[in-house]
């Protein structure tokens, strides 16, 4: 049984995730929280297998929140679910530990499959996130080691281009999922 915490500051939000998740078999919510505060609380409490993050949230932010969480808990399962596709919030997210970046119109299968995918130490993005940050790298090109990136922060970034979570990278780098999140940040 995977145990999930929902996180996001609207009730009529965190209860639907919480219902529709409550048909899945294999899935359980076990906790919500509406502010990244509280998720940590939570977290500590109920040891979930997976949070789902909202990354806008009054009195911490969901990003916030992701990097404080897995900077206490590198294996942290941390999945941002939001409404906010724009660069400004998926690199930061991601950047601060996020397992995968979903859009909250992903649909019951599509969020399932997600979390499935986080666990597995893949990186799951909605397709227009994973063409954001294509076009992004394609746009603007990965810079050379002498571009202020180390070789092996390059090839972070190329697999995670990749759609690959740290977990995978990791494992293809031959370094720790911790080694992968320093080279990101």
């Amino acid at each position: 049984m995977i145990k999930v915490l929902v996180v996001d500051d609207h009730d009529l939000v965190r209860m639907g995730i919480t219902r529709m998740l409550a048909d899945i078999d294999g899935l359980q919510v076990i906790g919500q929280a509406d502010s990244g505060e509280e998720a940590l609380k939570k977290v500590r409490e109920i040891k979930p297998d997976v949070v789902l993050m909202d990354l806008q949230m009054p009195v911490m932010s969901g990003i916030d929140a992701i990097r404080e969480l897995t900077s206490r808990r590198p294996e942290a399962c941390v999945v941002a679910l939001t409404t906010f596709g724009g660069l400004d919030y998926i690199l930061p997210a991601l950047r601060a530990g996020a397992a995968g970046y979903l859009l909250k119109d992903v649909g019951a299968e599509g969020l399932v499959e997600g979390i499935a995918q986080a666990l597995a130490g893949e990186m799951p993005l909605s397709p227009s996130v994973r063409r954001a940050l294509v076009g992004s790298v394609a746009a603007e090109g990965i810079p050379s080691s002498d571009g202020g990136l180390t070789p092996r922060e390059v090839e972070v970034v190329r697999w995670l281009a990749h759609g690959l979570g740290n977990g995978a990278i990791a494992a293809r780098m031959f370094v720790s999922e911790g080694s992968v999140k320093q080279y990101l940040s």
